[in-house]
């Protein structure tokens, strides 16, 4: 459910290994804890450094509270140079959907 007033908020995370290395399940299992009911997260690709696109949505103080997160914790096998904020104006899907998504790409890397 969109409510209105809820901030969208985009992540830059950008560092010379952030794919690969279960940032998108990390970023999903930080905005659980923090009450975020809308997130989503891909690779982006351009040539150097790695980059990670995360999109959220939700009440100011949980988003505010992600963002503190994020930015002192990661996943052990990150190297992470920066992460910038800026608004966000479109869509973000919900913490279920995302889920899918990420069960997904883990199972496709089991059978692959």
């Amino acid at each position: 459910m969109h409510i209105k007033g809820d901030m969208k908020q985009q992540a830059k995370i950008t560092g010379p290994k952030v794919h690969d290395v279960g940032y998108r399940i990390f970023l999903m299992e930080a905005a659980m804890d923090c009450g975020v009911h809308r997130i989503s997260a891909c690779w982006w690709e351009e040539d150097r450094p790695q980059t990670l696109i995360c999109l959220v949505e939700d009440e100011e103080a949980r988003i505010t509270a992600f963002q503190k997160f994020i930015k002192s914790h990661k996943p052990v096998q990150a190297e992470v140079s920066a992460i910038t904020w800026e608004d966000y104006d479109g869509e973000v899907m919900h913490i279920s959907e995302f889920a899918q998504i990420c069960t997904c790409m883990v199972l496709q890397r089991l059978f692959v």
